[in-house]
């Protein structure tokens, strides 16, 4: 709905006093303080004696604290109307264990210690609301994830053809509940007026046409989430440098969406001073797409649906399976990343294919003819890699990474720093023939920040990658964990008599089978921290398919097909389906 008015103040909600009557909840509410808080401004710091709790009445407070290793200050959690802050330290009698930050202008009920410990000694059942609290809270820190739930949204035009209002509107009627867009200042509303608004509805989207006005500046400051509008190939409206401040650095998260044609059929590129902006998420929009703005509104709020991708050479068919089980479920896939096989599979749906679409292109590239038979005089690898290189190109072109119409990202590894690399953004070809570099097979890419081979020596199965993002669902294919090279493979009578000659055992795999199969080894401690992180698990079953088997494409996608359509109608994807993040 759209904002014109806003309903009048009603007095501030305090959950911990609705157990109590109205008396004694009259008689605690007599001893709260007002306190008004500039947003930047700390409330209270790490360290400090505690000597008082707080309700927050309107705004927003972020928590933060020390990593006692490091040093560094890290968000803990972001805190909304009508929660309470600071009654760990009381109850504990310590010093306060985090420091609490007002992240834009915010209004607190302050309820002093000596009030507060008459109020648990007269009144021992509110402790079960402050233990139940403190519960949740302690779960959320020990799983390291900061709950992302934005209450609001500031949607600030950058470029020529693009209009906010139109896009905020679009965008309340995509998020979930109650939701208000307003694209002006109403005359005589001030602080009280917007607190109603923003109690009134579940989420309220602001809206501004240009950066540097002081109605942009409000949205700015109200807002848990920055979407900044753009069109494509068009200038920003005026110097972006300082223009798009925050009261507090670091926790507001910015998205530049990129409002392309109505019938792009792939995003066009940005102008240079708009594309180096240092945002969190590119998101492409066709305009008049509800699709696409349904994949925004969960991207931004925190109910997104992320597929990560395993490696696994030929066994990676099974993801074509899997995608078309949720295609044909309905279950739009909005972020994507993945390792080797599974970098393919996941860069084929990140550029905007259908699934018959991706099954041409897959089977033109690995199956119709092997890739990986340019063999050559093994000085860096088996093959020269060449057949590789054109394939990728002839399927992916010039298409980069920041360009594509979902978000995605795809894991090498470093050889030359020992590490896993991250590519999030460059040209897609170049990132996926290093995600897919299976040592000694093909050979390694060489880049600036190293060389790079086969993602799956270092993370098979990225999913920190998108858990880390806090957007939501993560739904991770597994195909590398069934066992491999069980048993020996049907031989021809040459390939046996050489072994004979040679004195290479019937059983033993063969050089190409060794490789890929390292190629596709985590160690079980990291792959199983990656099934912890994700919402939802598949592991079709694969035990017995060669990692080669490029000509079992339709058997190994009919595998992870019916696999995928069983746990959809078994509810195993219900929780990523709706954008829960694990353990929710």
């Amino acid at each position: 709905m759209r904002a014109d008015t806003a309903p009048g103040p009603a007095e501030p909600v305090i959950p911990f006093l609705a157990a109590l009557d109205a008396a004694t909840a009259a008689a605690i509410r007599a001893r709260l303080d007002a306190v008004a808080v500039a947003g930047g401004e700390i409330l209270f710091a790490q360290g400090e004696p505690a000597d008082a709790l707080y309700i927050l009445v309107s705004g927003a407070v972020g928590i933060s604290a020390r990593d006692p290793t490091s040093g560094e200050t890290r968000p803990i959690a972001r805190v909304h109307p009508p929660e309470t802050v600071g009654e760990m330290a009381l109850l504990s009698g310590e010093a306060r264990s985090a420091t609490a930050t007002a992240l834009r202008d915010a209004l607190l009920l302050r309820l002093s210690k000596p009030a507060f410990d008459d109020l648990v000694a007269r009144h021992p059942a509110t402790m079960l609301y402050f233990a139940r609290l403190l519960a949740g809270r302690l779960r959320g820190t020990d799983r390291g994830r900061l709950p992302i739930a934005p209450m609001t949204f500031a949607a600030i035009a950058l470029t020529q053809d693009v209009a906010a209002a139109d896009f905020a509107g679009r965008l309340a009627a995509a998020l979930p509940g109650r939701t208000a867009a307003l694209a002006a200042w109403p005359e005589g509303a001030d602080e009280t007026w917007f607190h109603a608004l923003e109690t009134a509805h579940d989420q309220v989207v602001y809206a501004a046409e240009a950066v540097g006005t002081p109605w942009a500046d409000l949205c700015l400051r109200r807002a848990d989430h920055v979407l900044l509008l753009a069109a494509p190939g068009r200038p920003p409206r005026a110097a972006l440098a300082g223009r798009i401040a925050m009261p507090v650095t670091g926790w507001t998260r910015h998205d530049l969406v990129v409002v392309q044609a109505r019938d792009a059929t792939a995003p066009a590129p940005l102008d240079p001073a708009v594309a180096g902006l240092p945002v969190a998420l590119r998101l492409q929009v066709r305009a008049g797409s509800r699709q696409d703005l349904a994949r925004v509104a969960r991207l931004a709020g925190g109910r997104a649906r992320g597929l990560v991708l395993g490696g696994g050479g030929a066994r990676g068919f099974a993801h074509l399976g899997v995608m078309r089980a949720l295609e044909e479920a309905g279950l739009c896939v909005d972020i994507v990343a993945g390792t080797s096989m599974g970098a393919i599979a996941a860069a084929s749906l990140a550029m905007g294919w259908s699934h018959a679409e991706i099954r041409r292109h897959v089977v033109a590239a690995f199956v119709e003819k092997s890739p990986l038979n340019d063999y050559t005089l093994p000085l860096a690898a088996l093959t020269r890699g060449t057949k590789v290189d054109r394939r990728l190109a002839a399927h992916f072109g010039e298409a980069r990474i920041e360009d594509l119409w979902l978000p995605f990202q795809c894991v090498s590894s470093n050889l030359t720093t020992g590490a896993a690399m991250v590519h999030a953004d460059g040209p897609l070809a170049h990132a996926l023939r290093a995600s897919i570099a299976i040592p000694g097979l093909l050979p390694p890419v060489l880049a600036p920040g190293g060389v790079l081979v086969d993602g799956g020596i270092m993370n098979n199965l990225p999913v920190d990658l998108l858990a880390g993002l806090r957007r939501g669902g993560v739904l991770a294919v597994d195909v590398a964990s069934d066992l491999a090279l069980a048993g020996a493979p049907r031989r021809g009578v040459p390939a046996r008599l050489l072994r004979r000659l040679l004195g290479v055992p019937e059983a033993m795999p063969g050089i190409a089978q060794i490789l890929l199969r390292s190629a596709t080894l985590s160690s079980d401690a990291s792959a199983a921290m990656a099934r912890e992180r994700a919402t939802a698990v598949l592991r079709p079953p694969l035990a017995g398919i060669d990692l080669r088997a490029w000509r079992s494409f339709e058997a190994v996608a009919e595998i992870g097909y019916r696999h995928a359509r069983a746990r959809i109608a078994e509810g195993a994807l219900d929780a990523w389906a709706a954008g829960m993040t694990p353990g929710a």
